[in-house]
């Protein structure tokens, strides 16, 4: 989890992104949602909260003495073995049969009226343990696929056989690792009424297919083909460089001394991971714990321990990149500051420039520039052996 959080601190604008804008993302989340409004509101006052809190802990890189935390070691000239990044046509194929399935449409079964496997059943359901309806356990008009395995074991199986129109009462058990801990090895009953069937039509690939996307320039089978392609190239590139630059970064670090980062500093990147996790759960529509189990399989006091650790190394980090940003006197001048949010604020979902200036915090946004800035010297002045090469 440490690599995870260090990268998405210290990747460029990934601060602005967080403090920035999701806060009103979450908001828009968990209005869209009518299943989970009660968990969802709990969510969004969480958000707002840690979006606060983390705005209360207003430390910038330059308020910071960063002598009195880093003495440099080597940083210039480090060795990292990373795999040159290739795309494969197996990989592009892939991408291709995903949008394909990312596009296919549902259509009502009228043939038959009983559930089979590879339906979608649209459901209305409602769980309950001991007689009583548990949290999370009811909705309606719910399109489940079946065979999916979206649903605890039994649930989807139990289906199979019933005619639409038709309840059924569903006596489960759910497993005991299940990630609500008052639910786990539980056994329930859902009341399952099947509404209708229906089953996916995949789309095939051709011109037709290709020029209803509105790409430009993109309106064949070969030009799609090339464009996924190139999409995908620079997703390998994206990634190989920043492989290797907190390979560097980790490098530079341990060849470094330092001392324990000020409170505010981890503070703050403690709020803005705990500000990304709340975003997080609200696209899915569940608590914060809930989604720490299910997504990371650790429970709470786990995470917090390893939180609060990840944010000390993600303030270290920041850190020795700005010391050696004053050593090596990189800058972020306005001009940098105007030009990349020129570049970005479409694409963070600003409808413009004002609005990004009016909503994100320039400091903040200053320091990201800055933090990617030195990545960006490490490479340049680090050496990167190729893993294939290495193994010679």
């Amino acid at each position: 989890m440490k690599n995870r959080f260090l990268k998405w601190v210290l990747l460029a604008m990934a601060c602005v992104q967080i403090v920035g804008c999701q806060a009103a993302d979450t908001q828009q989340a968990a209005e869209e949602s009518t299943e989970q409004a009660t968990v969802e509101a709990t969510t969004e006052e969480a958000t707002e909260e840690a979006v606060e809190e983390a705005q209360e802990a207003k430390l910038y890189l330059e308020d910071i003495n960063v002598d009195d935390y880093v003495t440099l070691g080597e940083y210039k000239g480090l060795q990292v073995i990373q795999s040159k990044p290739e795309v494969t046509q197996e990989e592009i194929d892939s991408f291709i049969q995903y949008t394909l399935s990312s596009s296919r449409s549902l259509e009502e079964i009228t043939d038959r009226d009983t559930v089979q496997n590879g339906d979608v059943a649209n459901i209305d359901y409602e769980g309950k343990k001991d007689g009583v309806a548990f949290d999370g356990g009811t909705a309606a008009g719910y399109d489940l696929e079946i065979g999916s395995g979206s649903f605890i074991p039994g649930f989807e199986e139990g289906l199979v056989g019933v005619k639409v129109g038709e309840t059924k009462d569903l006596t489960l058990t759910f497993p005991e690792n299940y990630q609500a801990a008052d639910l786990a090895g539980q056994e329930v009953v859902f009341t399952v009424t099947v509404n209708s069937i229906s089953s996916y039509t995949t789309p095939e690939l051709n011109d037709e297919f290709v020029s209803n996307f509105g790409i430009e320039g993109v309106t064949t089978v070969e030009e799609f083909e090339a464009y996924a392609k190139e999409g995908l190239e620079m997703e390998a590139e994206n990634s190989y460089r920043t492989n290797v630059q907190m390979q560097l970064l980790t490098l530079a670090v341990q060849n470094a001394t330092m001392k324990e980062p000020p409170a505010e500093l981890v503070a703050k990147y403690k709020n803005m991971n705990a500000s990304q996790m709340e975003y997080q759960a609200a696209m899915y529509g569940v608590d914060v714990e809930t989604f720490i189990q299910g997504y990371y399989g650790v429970d709470m006091a786990t995470y917090e321990a390893e939180m609060e650790a990840g944010a000390i190394e993600t303030a270290k980090q920041a850190l020795l990149c700005y010391k050696i940003a004053l050593v090596e006197n990189l800058q972020v001048t306005e001009e940098d500051i105007n030009t990349s949010i020129e570049a970005n604020y479409a694409a963070m979902g600003y409808p413009s420039v004002e609005t990004f200036k009016e909503n994100v915090d320039l400091k903040e946004y200053k320091d990201s520039l800055l933090l990617d800035k030195v990545m960006s010297f490490l490479m340049e002045n680090g050496e990167v052996i190729n893993e294939v090469e290495s193994l010679q």
